[in-house]
């Protein structure tokens, strides 16, 4: 009897060492799969960004970085320069021509119609030869497309130079509110350390900011006809 009872303890002592072993496996697989999943959390939080965009009424200014500097459009000159364009354009007044005409009429309304026409060829050939200039650009009309032309004799700020209280880009920023308008950067695809530190500028002045990439041998333009203008938003 106290054999089999020795084999009985001995038996069950087995059985449950069996049983601790699959535990101890399960439990530490199971914390293995637990610490590969923060891990994983954790390194996506830190290095999947995507910018948001958020619709705004306020008015974009724009930059253009490329070649590791900033530079600002100052399309506002360029839009002023459109308005005088504008108002110094003469008014086409088209004609109504009845359904039926006089004979005795005929050569009255040919002469309307020629006037209107001159009138209009006179607008299109003064909106087509547009051109106008800035610091950092040659701007020009190109069919549908404002042309920004960079100046290879003007260069924008460096990260480093723009970070100085007295740069060009901190003294622009004084001149724009954040409250109704936001920074839109268009960053050429070997720039994004100097976009990166004008943004941060941008930020701890208050300022809403988007921006859109582009190939470093994209040319800047923008569609002023139509649809599909500026249309940065804030991200």
């Amino acid at each position: 009897m106290k054999k089999r009872k020795y084999l009985n303890q001995v038996n069950q002592s087995q059985n449950l060492d069996s049983f601790l072993d699959v535990l101890t496996n399960t439990v530490g697989v199971l914390v293995f799969i637990s610490l590969f999943v923060y891990l994983v959390a954790a390194q996506a939080t830190t290095t999947i960004r995507t910018p948001l965009v958020t619709k705004s009424d306020k008015k974009a200014r724009f930059f253009e970085v490329r070649d590791q500097r900033v530079n600002y459009l100052y399309d506002e000159e360029v839009d002023s320069q459109l308005e005088k364009l504008a108002s110094s354009l003469p008014t086409c007044y088209e004609p109504e021509i009845p359904d039926y005409i006089d004979p005795s009429l005929y050569r009255y309304y040919l002469n309307r119609i020629d006037d209107y026409r001159i009138c209009r060829n006179k607008i299109l050939n003064a909106v087509k030869n547009f051109q106008t200039t800035n610091k950092y650009y040659n701007v020009r009309l190109v069919g549908e497309h404002m042309v920004y032309e960079p100046k290879s004799s003007v260069r924008g700020e460096t990260s480093a130079e723009l970070s100085k209280d007295n740069s060009e880009f901190q003294t622009i920023l004084k001149d724009i509110n954040p409250e109704t308008e936001f920074l839109a950067f268009i960053v050429k695809a070997d720039s994004y350390e100097a976009f990166r530190a004008a943004r941060q500028k941008a930020w701890d002045k208050g300022f809403d900011v988007g921006w859109e990439p582009q190939t470093v041998d994209t040319e800047l333009a923008f569609r002023i006809f139509g649809s599909g203008g500026r249309t940065i938003n804030i991200q």
